[in-house]
């Protein structure tokens, strides 16, 4: 790995307007690359979403914007002004990534679509990321992430209960899903032009990487003929249900068991009741979910989450620790990971950043010491040797 980070040689133009495109920019960013963010001269967005740090609204203040945003650098420009376009062309260049996240046809109205960027350099890779793709009847379609979750079936297969009308997530999931979607792809297409020499356009939908995630919705449709509905999971106490601990909530699962989950459990928690022949199996501990229920759920009361985790993982067993935010930031086993990362910003102080989620060498490879940029930050240090 360079010193510098594993794209320290990649130069990436981010004019992006939603959470998708910023991800994906940050992920590349935070890798090393020379990322540029061009937003319009209000600023993106994000900026102006809340909650503000200190509850203040403020273009440097938001913390979504303050989120999605390490390791760029920021300019302004109207694209739809000429004078504005010939600068975005000038930067386009010399390129090695585009991301944007206009509706379909738009930056072709205006003079930069693919074909232009192309003509001006034939190297670069242009990522489009709309909600349903750059072709079909739901092209022209405007979204959000809710629409992109119902569109890909989780509303009707995943989230929720079956009792109850369906149930978003929340924190954008299918756009950053997406956003990782299209850092996996650029990083294909990178490859791909090392032999080809040339670059390409990649047509991203947030609504189809929602129905790459694996929820089994189309699987066990196509494979098997079955529609799952929500709330598949409603009574499996041993597998999926959040139970209560003395200070939050755990989910038992039958991993780690050895084919024997109920002997396993009821050993550990004391409970032989837990061996009785109706809940030998998962479709008799379902018909018996409530008894069953009942009978977990004091003995778990015992217990404090951590310490519940350390003594059933130590013997083995698998359970699924319902986190605090404050938990997860405090993690010893992040902290001795060296997980996460802080970064100054001018406006707002030192802020916590998550890592990219792996390793190289033993080490956190998220390169960036740069927080989110101030609106128009590098204006003059980038646009000022281009006029």
């Amino acid at each position: 790995m360079s010193a510098e980070g594993i794209l320290s040689d990649i130069k990436v133009l981010e004019i992006a307007h939603a959470a998708s495109g910023a991800f994906c920019a940050k992920l590349l960013a935070d890798q090393g690359a020379d990322t540029i963010k061009i937003e319009p001269p209000g600023g993106d967005e994000a900026r102006h979403e809340p909650p503000f740090i200190d509850g203040e609204p403020h273009p440097d203040r938001s913390t979504t914007f303050l989120a999605l945003n390490t390791g760029k650098r920021s300019v302004t420009l109207n694209l739809e002004e000429a004078a504005g376009r010939a600068l975005f062309l000038k930067l386009a260049a010399d390129a090695d990534v585009v991301i944007e996240s206009f509706q379909p046809g738009r930056l072709s109205g205006i003079g930069l679509g693919f074909d232009v960027l192309r003509a001006r350099n034939p190297k670069a890779i242009v990522l489009s990321i709309t909600w349903f793709g750059q072709t079909g009847p739901y092209a022209h379609y405007k979204g959000d992430d809710l629409i992109a979750q119902a569109m890909g079936g989780f509303l009707y297969a995943v989230t929720g209960t079956a009792d109850k009308p369906p149930m978003g997530t929340t924190l954008q999931q299918m756009e950053l899903t997406a956003g990782r979607n299209g850092a996996i792809a650029i990083m294909a297409a990178l490859l791909a032009r090392d032999e080809s020499g040339e670059g390409t356009h990649i047509d991203l939908s947030v609504m189809e990487a929602a129905i790459a995630t694996p929820s089994m919705l189309v699987q066990n449709y196509s494979y098997l003929g079955k529609s799952p509905r929500r709330g598949a999971f409603d009574k499996f106490v041993m597998d999926g249900m959040h139970l209560p601990t003395k200070d939050g909530e755990v989910t038992l699962t039958t991993a780690g068991t050895g084919g024997r989950p109920m002997e396993a459990w009821a050993e550990f928690l004391g409970e032989p009741r837990l061996l009785d022949p109706k809940f030998a199996t998962r479709a008799s501990r379902n018909d018996h979910w409530e008894e069953l229920r009942d009978l977990v759920v004091p003995k778990l009361k015992e217990w404090n989450n951590l310490d519940l985790m350390r003594e059933t993982m130590a013997r083995g067993l698998v359970i699924g620790l319902v986190q605090s935010p404050t938990q997860v930031v405090e993690s010893p086993h992040l902290e001795a990971r060296g997980y996460f990362v802080e970064l100054e910003h001018p406006e707002v102080g030192t802020l916590k950043y998550p890592g990219p989620g792996f390793m190289l060498d033993g080490a956190n490879p998220m390169q960036t010491t740069r927080a989110a940029p101030r609106l128009g930050e590098h204006n003059e240090e980038i646009l000022g040797r281009l006029r």
